[in-house]
């Protein structure tokens, strides 16, 4: 089973070419568009990695974090921020 890696970026280029990198690597990825939708997709699907842009609308970078580490299960999640 792979690993699960979330992405969270407002540019549709920049999730491409991670969902390009990450698919070729062997992980599955799933994608938000802003952290808001990012907090939701890791609540309805889960994920092991998360990785996040910092400028983005709605919930930037730094939101995301927060809102990861306030939920119990998901306050070990790595997160890795670009």
């Amino acid at each position: 089973m792979s690993k699960t890696v979330l992405t969270i970026d407002d540019s549709r280029t920049m999730r491409e070419m991670l969902n390009h990198a990450l698919v070729q690597a062997g992980y599955t990825v799933i994608q938000a568009v802003d952290g808001v939708e990012g907090l939701e997709v890791l609540q309805a699907q889960g994920a092991d990695v998360v990785i996040t842009d910092i400028n983005m609308p709605r919930l930037d970078g730094f939101g995301v974090i927060e809102g990861v580490r306030a939920n119990p299960d998901h306050r070990a999640t790595p997160i890795l921020v670009l």
